[in-house]
């Protein structure tokens, strides 16, 4: 199916888009930022599977699959030692292109040798998901004489993207070396990343928090890039009749559907585009439809912290742009609806019958925070109220007591367990922008500026975030470990710290 041009339905300023020669960014990327560089790596022997039936790959991109017990080899395009790598760092990154539910083990060895270089764990992954593995430099003659090969420890296939698209520029999600001679990236790098089609997510929460960090880096630094690749982005998931092209958290495809609460956060940024958009009253009609007897709007009959910003927020702003007075009480309504979730001093993420779960779970404070400061911003001229912004305050205030020397939040913000870069970024965000609204008081700056410091620890050299919590899918005992992985939706929520600091 055709993918509409957005750029071409929507009045914009100052776009220029260049794309680079595909050679030229085979290479490099912007070598004179960091000196850092990508090889692409081709898959030169598989046994070729189909994508199973009922499921689709994402945009139409390209994609091969691994069968469990079985392995693909991968060869850099251009001979390496032709190329003047930097000295140090040497990542092998590949990105997934199906859903997962399970956990996965890709060995990785050079190809027909007896060398193991180590192994990339892929957990209870969503797709356009970036993974890596360091390798030392010193295999470098080997890798291009050799190539690479990936073997699949799992019980079900793994699907990685494997070429370019034809109509986008999606190299940094294929099969590729990252070297560098940095062991961070700058925030130049994060924001040339950040504002590209490589900081994509699957459609919903995910992608719904990349597109409003690149609106409030639009709206609030001016940033023109920023406009532009939020079009690119919407260029992805509607045709060319403004039809909704997308699959679900199981990879199948729900065109034209709402896929619960949690997917309709990117329609508050289609709004501001794009406010006549057909599919709007869908949405509107889908909360109708998850509406429970006393206006609560929820998923089953768990009432959780992603409403905030999931429902409220888009709510908020289609009610303000179509000046429906009643929408508008209806997003309050919902912030209302949560103030459940925090009680003595603590923040919980579920609420059922009685039951809290998941108490002080750092992304659950952000989706909190960021639903209450979003809503209330975008309702300052029409409709306040102070017992929502006198619970937002409460809120703030119970995190601070958790964040720690460093400036980060751990995952569970009261537990001895590792730092979440996504949760912690998105509470730093909502500080920051209460703060430029007036909510807040100046001297709540410091604790989202100690955050904004320890977050450049995380930049990878070619300027995505690691450091972030694994999808909510293996439960509390995933999110306590120390696995993290590098994730577009966190780099979102650090896009919006980015766009409210001074």
């Amino acid at each position: 199916m055709k993918r509409r041009k957005f750029l071409e339905t929507v009045p914009t300023a100052g776009l220029g888009v260049c794309l680079l020669s595909s050679t030229a960014c085979n290479l490099f990327l912007k070598e004179g930022i960091n000196r850092t560089k990508q090889i692409n790596l081709k898959i030169v022997s598989s046994n070729l599977i189909e994508i199973p039936q009922g499921k689709r790959v994402a945009f139409g991109w390209s994609a091969a699959g691994i069968k469990p017990n079985d392995f693909i080899i991968l060869k850099p395009e251009i001979n390496l030692p032709e190329i003047n790598l930097p000295e140090a760092n040497l990542f092998l990154r590949i990105s997934t292109a199906q859903e997962t539910w399970d956990n996965k083990l890709v060995h990785v060895k050079i190809a027909g040798k007896n060398v193991s270089l180590g192994t990339i764990d892929i957990r209870s992954s969503a797709v356009l998901v970036p993974y890596e593995l360091e390798i030392d430099k010193k295999h470098v003659q080997s890798i291009n004489k050799y190539g690479l090969e990936l073997f699949l420890e799992a019980s079900e296939p793994l699907w990685i993207f494997d070429k370019q698209s034809i109509n986008s520029d999606n190299r940094s999600l294929l099969p590729h070396l990252l070297a560098s001679s940095e062991k961070y990236g700058s925030i130049e790098a994060f924001k040339e990343r950040f504002m590209s089609v490589n900081s994509i997510q699957s459609f919903g929460w995910r992608e719904g928090t990349v597109l409003d960090g690149l609106w409030q880096l639009y709206s609030q630094k001016g940033e023109q890039r920023a406009l532009e690749v939020i079009k690119e982005h919407f260029d992805l998931f509607f045709d060319e009749n403004k039809n909704l092209i997308y699959e679900n958290a199981h990879s199948i495809q729900k065109d034209n559907q709402i896929d619960g609460i949690e997917s309709t956060i990117p329609f508050a940024t289609l709004a501001r585009l794009d406010p006549t958009h057909p599919i709007l009253k869908t949405v509107v009609m889908a909360w109708d439809s998850y509406s429970k007897k006393n206006g609560m709007i929820t998923g089953g009959m768990t009432l959780t912290a992603e409403g905030c910003y999931t429902v409220a927020y888009p709510m908020a702003v289609i009610g303000r742009l179509w000046k429906r007075k009643d929408l508008m009480q209806n997003a309050l309504a919902q912030l209302r609806h949560r103030f459940v979730l925090v009680e003595d001093g603590n923040f919980y993420l579920r609420y059922n019958e009685g039951e809290k779960t998941f108490r002080n779970w750092a992304r659950g404070a952000a989706w909190f925070l960021l639903g209450f400061v979003r809503t209330i911003s975008e309702l300052k001229e029409e409709i306040q109220d102070e017992k929502i912004i006198k619970k937002f305050k409460e809120g703030v205030d119970v995190v601070i007591t958790m964040q720690q020397e460093n400036g980060l939040w751990n995952c569970f913000m009261d537990q001895d367990v590792a730092p979440d870069t996504s949760g912690s970024a998105g509470i730093s965000a909502a500080i920051m922008a209460a703060v430029k609204n007036g909510i807040l008081d100046q001297s709540y700056r410091v604790a989202a500026e100690k955050c904004w410091k320890s977050l450049y620890d995380y930049i990878t050299p070619d300027g995505f975030l690691k450091g972030v919590a694994q999808d909510n899918r293996g439960g509390v005992e995933l999110q306590q470990s120390d696995y993290r992985v590098i994730a577009q939706m966190g780099m979102g929520m650090m896009a919006q710290l980015y766009a409210y600091r001074e």
